[in-house]
This record gives C-alpha cells, sequence and structure tokens, in this order.
C-alpha cells in the first residue's frame, strides 16, 4: 500500500513540474510572441506600404533581390544561427565558470565584439564591390539596367549586415543573463525606422526603392546600439577585477575565438529554410516580371505565424535546453523539448488550415492597393498556398534546432542544412522542366516545401540517434517527441479551424471584405478553443489556467 502511495505521489509531482515546465515556457515565449506580433503586423505595415509604392513590376524585383540579402542575414542572426549558437556556447562558459562567470563574461564581451566587428565590417565593404556579382548569384535572370538598378540599391542596404551582426552578439549575452524583452522588441525598433524611410518616400524627398534600402541600414544601427547599450549597462554593475585575477579567469581571448570557430558551421545549420528561399527567388528570376515579388510577399505573410510560434519557442528554450546538457539532467532535457514540440504544433497548425482559407483574401484585403494590381494579388494568393505545407515544418526546425545546437551538433546540422538546400535546387529544376500541371509562379515554393520536409525528418533522425548515445542502445521511449493523441488532438482541432473559417466566408460573400476576414478568423478560433476543450487537451488547459493566475 506505501509502495502505490509512492507511486501515486510520485506521478502527481511529476504532473505538476510538467505543468509549471509548461507554463513557464509558455510565459517566456508570451513576451517574445508579445513582441513578435507588434513585430510582424509593423513588418506587414512595412510590406504594404512598399507594394503600395512599388506594385509587382520591374522595381520592386530588384528592390527585393537587393533587400533578399540582408533580410537573410536579419534572420540568420536576429532569429537564428549566430544569436542560437552563441546563447548556447554562452550559456555552456558561465555554467562552467560559476561564481567567476560575471567579470569573464565582461572580458569575453569585449573580445567577441572586436572580433566578429572586424570580420562583418570587412566582408560588408567586399560586398560593396562585388555588387554585380552578388546580384548575378541572387538573380541570374536579370540584366542590363534591372542588374545596374538592383546592384545600386544592394550598396546601400549591405551595412545593415555588419550592423545586424553587432546586435545579434548582444543578443545572445542578453538572452544569456536572462534578458528576453529588449532583444524581442528591438525588431520592433527597425520595423518604425523602415515606415520612418517609407514615409520619407511618400513625401518625395526621396525614390521609394533608395527609401526603403537606406532605411534598412538605419535601422540595423538602430537595432545595434540599443541592445549593445543594454549589453554595457549590465556589464558595467560588475566589479572590475585585477588583472592577475581577469587571467586566472581562463582565456578568454582564446575562447572568444572558438566561439568565433563554431560560427559558421552553426550559421549553416539554421541556413536551411533561407537558402531554401533564395534558390525559390533565383529559380522564380527566370520566370515572368513580377513572379520574384509574389514569393517574397508571401513569405513576408508566412513569417506572422512562424515568428509568433517556431521562432519564440526555439529561442525561449534555447538557454535552459543547454543548462540541461550542462548539468547532465538528460531527462529534464527531453521534457522541455516535448513541451517545446507539443506547443508548436498546437499553435502552427490551425494557423496552416486558417491560412488556406483566408489566404487569397487576406492577400487582397492587404496588398491590394496601389500600384498592387489584381494580377499581383492572384500570383501572391497562389505563392502563399503552395507555401503553407512547409509552415509545420519550418516551426518544428526552431526547437530542434536548439536542441541540436544546446547539444553541441551543429557539424551535423550544417550538413543536413546542405541536404535539404540541395533538395530543395533539385526538386526545383525538376517542377520547372514542364512535366508538371502547376501554376508557374508556385513551382519554386513547392520545391521548397520538399526540402523543408527532409530537413525536419533528418533533424529528428540525428536527435533520436544523439539521445541513443546519452541513454542506452535500447532507448525505445523517446520521451522528447509528443504523443501522437497530442498530435492528432491538435490536428482535429487544426481540421475544425480551418473548417469554422470557410464555412464563415462562404456564408458571408455578400459582405465586406474586411467584415468576412473578421468573422473567419474569429469563427475559426472558437472552433480551434472548442474542439481542443472537447478533447480535453491537456496543453490547453495549462495556459488557460496560467493566464488566469498571472
Amino acid at each position: 500500500m506505501a509502495s502505490l502511495v509512492t507511486v501515486f505521489m510520485g506521478k502527481v509531482r511529476q504532473s505538476g513540474e510538467r505543468r509549471d515546465e509548461t507554463r513557464g515556457l509558455v510565459r517566456t515565449s508570451a513576451l517574445l510572441g508579445g513582441a513578435a506580433l507588434v513585430s510582424r503586423v509593423l513588418g506587414l505595415v512595412r510590406d504594404m506600404c512598399m507594394a503600395w509604392l512599388l506594385g509587382g513590376g520591374m522595381v520592386a524585383d530588384a528592390l527585393v533581390v537587393a533587400l533578399r540579402l540582408p533580410h537573410v542575414v536579419r534572420r540568420l542572426l536576429g532569429e537564428g544561427s549566430l544569436s542560437m549558437t552563441l546563447t548556447a556556447s554562452l550559456v555552456h562558459l558561465e555554467c562552467e565558470r560559476g561564481r567567476d562567470a560575471a567579470g569573464y563574461m565582461r572580458s569575453l564581451a569585449k573580445a567577441l565584439s572586436l572580433r566578429l566587428g572586424v570580420i562583418f565590417f570587412s566582408l560588408a565593404l567586399l560586398g560593396t564591390f562585388a555588387a554585380p556579382w552578388l546580384v548575378g548569384f541572387l538573380a541570374p535572370g536579370f540584366s542590363g539596367e534591372q542588374l545596374e538598378r538592383t546592384s545600386e540599391l544592394l550598396c546601400l542596404s549591405l551595412p545593415y549586415i555588419p550592423c545586424a551582426v553587432m546586435a545579434a552578439l548582444g543578443m545572445a549575452f542578453l538572452h544569456s543573463l536572462g534578458v528576453f524583452w529588449l532583444p524581442a522588441f528591438s525588431p520592433v525598433l527597425f520595423n518604425l525606422v523602415m515606415l520612418g524611410f517609407a514615409a520619407v518616400a511618400v513625401l518625395g524627398s526621396l525614390p521609394p526603392a533608395v527609401a526603403l534600402a537606406t532605411g534598412m541600414t538605419c535601422g540595423g544601427v538602430a537595432q545595434w546600439l540599443i541592445q549593445w547599450l543594454a549589453v554595457r549597462r549590465l556589464l558595467s554593475t560588475i566589479p572590475e577585477k585585477p588583472v592577475t585575477d581577469r587571467v586566472k579567469d581562463g582565456n578568454f581571448a582564446s575562447d572568444a575565438w572558438a566561439c568565433v570557430r563554431r560560427l559558421p558551421s552553426g550559421i549553416l545549420g539554421t541556413a536551411a529554410p533561407q537558402l531554401a528561399m533564395l534558390l525559390a527567388m533565383a529559380l522564380a528570376s527566370g520566370m515572368e516580371q513580377g513572379q520574384v515579388a509574389a514569393l517574397y510577399y508571401a513569405e513576408r505573410l508566412l513569417e506572422l505565424p512562424l515568428g509568433l510560434v517556431g521562432v519564440c519557442l526555439g529561442m525561449a528554450s534555447l538557454p535552459k535546453l543547454s543548462r540541461f546538457v550542462v548539468q547532465g539532467e538528460m531527462g529534464l532535457f527531453e521534457e522541455h523539448l516535448s513541451t517545446a514540440l507539443r506547443l508548436t504544433l498546437l499553435f502552427i497548425l490551425p494557423a496552416v488550415t486558417g491560412l488556406w482559407a483566408v489566404g487569397p483574401n487576406l492577400v487582397e484585403g492587404l496588398l491590394c492597393h496601389g500600384s498592387f494590381d489584381g494580377s499581383a494579388t492572384l500570383e501572391t494568393g497562389r505563392a502563399l498556398l503552395a507555401y503553407l505545407p512547409a509552415l509545420p515544418a519550418l516551426a518544428l526546425n526552431r526547437p530542434l534546432l536548439a536542441a541540436c545546437n544546446a547539444l553541441n551538433m551543429e557539424s551535423r546540422t550544417a550538413i543536413i542544412s546542405a541536404i535539404a538546400a540541395t533538395c530543395t535546387f533539385v526538386a526545383g529544376c525538376v517542377l520547372l522542366s514542364g512535366c508538371f500541371s502547376i501554376t508557374g509562379v508556385m513551382l519554386p515554393a513547392v520545391a521548397v516545401d520538399i526540402g523543408m520536409w527532409l530537413q525536419t525528418c533528418l533533424l529528428m533522425l540525428t536527435l533520436d540517434k544523439a539521445l541513443r548515445r546519452v541513454h542506452d542502445v535500447r532507448y525505445t521511449d523517446r520521451q522528447w517527441l509528443p504523443s501522437l493523441a497530442h498530435v492528432m488532438r491538435q490536428i482535429v482541432s487544426a481540421m475544425a479551424t480551418g473548417f469554422a473559417a470557410e464555412v464563415c466566408l462562404e456564408y458571408m460573400d455578400a459582405y465586406d471584405l474586411w467584415a468576412r476576414l473578421g468573422c473567419a478568423i474569429v469563427s475559426g478560433a472558437l472552433a480551434w478553443y472548442v474542439s481542443l476543450a472537447i478533447v480535453r487537451d491537456g496543453d490547453l488547459s495549462t495556459i488557460v489556467a496560467g493566464f488566469f493566475r498571472y
């Protein structure tokens, strides 16, 4: 009897710890998600301004290609590999130093900022001189005036890259110190600066494309300054140590170089989505005008749910996952990863079905203004629908990559990323060969879907193999994976979301577009909540209880 009571109490304790773990992850993700929501909305307004000013013609294609490289760097550094790799490294080093970590982190910050600043400012300078060759790589179908215009815009936006690197370094230090709110709101500042330059273009002080390209660089400078001011303020509160004591802390210069050496594999490891989008754009550059811009606008619409779910959960889970690895708490590591994956599916699947129902109408309502005509709206809507199958894979990859970085598996994720990008290119070439009856702009997007799901499967296999080595050859529990029951409940609720939104759109066909969209979104959200409540989803009840508690 006593043993039964002990087992029962152990299960109750584990259940309570799991609820606390879910609430903690949800609270941090909610903070990041709230900031991401504001940032994505401002980014959407920015893209609406861009669509209104430029439409979907040659100038829009030129600006999209010119901003593509800085956008890739922004996503890689601000939301991806550099901040992920550095955060994991900094957490490991901080845990190893123990009580002496404070002074060591200040010395490491100075060493890393100097090395990364020199490297990336030099690369930006070289890129300015090689702008025509870079454009030829990004958009091989461009030539003549379009190539020259794109090169000029690229030169204006390239200084953003070193600024984004320094901002990402500041983000990594703030995350390692437990500060999430300021890095989360720095993209808001970036978008505000971009909107300011869009207003300059509206007033006629600068051509629209030039204003937006210049605004990207100035936005990067603003992000860099605000985060490094916070890092300097936090580290300045630590008393200065004598030189002899600083030397005893360790060779922070060699540790800084060790962090820098991990960056190439870390950057490549999380670069698969950006490489896939680059390849899709390159394939679309040989098609008729406006296809590159259509893919860009569709991709931007995907960023709202992706930024609110996958990116936030990946960033929120990385510091804890890294600490669990250092402390040898692999059971907690698996439980935390399982929570992150469950929450990712919980929110991203209804976003997929909801966008499937309202996507084309949403494109019309948001972008079909000014120079953005009906043809551009139709092509963007098709591209959005073609991108949707990749959305769950893109979201799941973020916590999976966070787990791989916590386990110091950057080299393996780099290989997986290269395989996924290669598969995207091969699939795109096959699809564009003319053997498939799919609308033109949808072909590169379908190739991205294939590449992203391949990356997800390979990451899961790699993690499973790594955890087998940690536990035992006979390890079959796979506690880091969500259970089949959880996944089925979330799929059912997602289908209810899409069905309710679609029915609402059809029923209100005679009403105004925004009235239809509003009712469809509300009805889809209600159907999602009710269906989860009916199937008694544990994560939903924990989130609701935590919401009313806090």
